[in-house]
C-alpha cells in the first residue's frame, strides 16, 4: 500500500514447519500429521533490541544474533511439540540450557578445535594471517563435512526443504507480490540474509579479527581469545551480511556468491505443500502491517 512501509522479516525452518519473525511478533506454521496446518502468532516486542546502543555498528550484529537464536529455539521446540503431539510446554529454563549447551559445543568444535589443529601447521606469532587462514579453512571443512553428514538423513532434508520455502516466501513478500503458491514457487531459494551465509561470513571475519589477536604465542590465550573476541567476530560478520545484501558492487556480489554456495548445503527446493506452510506463517507474522499482501 502506498505510504506504508513494508516491514523487514526473517525466519527459519522448523520441524515440518516455518517460523517467520516480523517487528513485534513471530509466527509459526506447522503441518500436522492430520494434514492440517497449525498456525500460531506470538507477540514479541523485544524492547531490548530497540535500545539506541543495540543499533550501533558491530553491536547490532550480536544483538540480532542473540534475538534470532532465541526465537528460533522457541519455534523449534514448539514445532517438536506439535509434531509429536505433546501438550506439556517446554520450560524457558530448559530452552536456555539447551541453547547454552549447543553454543558451547559449537564453540569447541568450530572455533577452538580448528585453532588448535592449525597450530601444528603454522606459527601463529610469526605468520598470524597464514595461521588464521588455515584455521578458517579447517572451520569451513568441519562445517561442510557436518552439513553433508546431516543431509544423508531424510528428516534433515525435509528440514532443509522448509528452509527453502521460508526463503521463497520472504522473497515474494519483499517484492510485494500476493502470497500465492505460484508466486512463491517462482522465487529463488537462496536469500542474501540467510543464517547460513552469516556463518560463512563468521569464518571470513574470524580470519581478519584473530590475525590481530595479541600474544598469539600463548596457546591458552590463542584458544581462549577466540571465545573472548567472538562477539566482535559476529559483529563484523553481520556488517558484511548487511552490506552485501543491499549493494551491487563487485565485492558484495562476490560475498553473496560465497554465501549462496554455503546455502546450497542447507536450502533445498520445497514442495507446494511446504510453500503453503511458509505462506501461512508469513501472513500471520505480518498480520498487523497494512503493507502485507495477504491472500486467503
Amino acid at each position: 500500500m502506498e505510504g506504508v512501509k513494508t516491514p523487514t522479516i526473517g525466519g527459519s525452518a522448523a520441524l515440518e514447519g516455518v517460523m517467520m519473525k516480523a517487528p513485534g511478533a513471530w509466527a509459526l506454521a506447522v503441518r500436522l500429521s492430520s494434514g492440517e496446518i497449525h498456525v500460531e502468532r506470538h507477540p514479541d516486542p523485544a524492547d531490548w533490541t530497540r535500545r539506541p546502543w543495540a543499533r550501533w555498528p558491530l553491536v547490532r550484529g550480536l544483538v540480532a544474533l542473540i534475538d534470532a537464536l532465541r526465537v528460533s529455539y522457541l519455534a523449534l521446540a514448539r514445532s517438536a511439540q506439535l509434531v509429536e503431539g505433546e501438550e506439556e510446554p517446554i520450560g524457558r529454563g530448559a530452552l536456555w540450557a539447551t541453547m547454552a549447551v549447543s553454543t558451547l559445543v559449537g564453540i569447541l568444535f568450530f572455533i577452538v578445535l580448528p585453532a588448535y589443529l592449525a597450530g601444528f601447521a603454522a606459527d601463529a606469532r610469526a605468520h598470524p594471517v597464514l595461521f588464521n587462514a588455515l584455521a578458517g579453512t579447517l572451520k569451513a571443512a568441519v562445517l561442510v563435512g557436518y552439513l553433508w553428514f546431516l543431509r544423508r538423513f531424510p528428516d534433515t532434508r525435509r528440514f532443509f526443504m522448509y528452509h527453502g520455502a521460508e526463503h521463497k516466501a520472504i522473497h515474494a513478500f519483499e517484492k510485494g507480490l500476493p502470497l500465492t503458491v505460484a508466486n512463491v514457487r517462482a522465487q529463488p531459494r537462496f536469500h542474501p540474509r540467510c543464517g547460513t551465509t552469516f556463518i560463512a561470513f563468521v569464518i571470513l571475519a574470524s580470519i581478519l579479527v584473530y590475525s590481530f589477536l595479541p600474544r598469539a604465542d600463548l596457546l591458552w590465550w590463542r584458544l581462549l581469545g577466540r571465545v573472548v573476541f567472538l562477539p566482535l567476530v559476529a559483529g563484523v560478520a553481520f556488517e558484511l551480511l548487511r552490506f552485501s545484501a543491499s549493494h551491487q558492487d563487485p565485492l558484495s556480489r562476490a560475498l553473496r556468491w560465497l554465501g549462496f554456495r554455503f546455502q546450497g548445503l542447507t536450502v533445498d527446493e520445497p514442495t507446494d505443500a511446504m510453500i503453503e506452510v511458509a505462506i501461512q506463517s508469513t501472513q500471520a507474522a505480518v498480520a498487523d502491517h497494512e503493507a502485507a499482501p495477504l491472500v486467503a
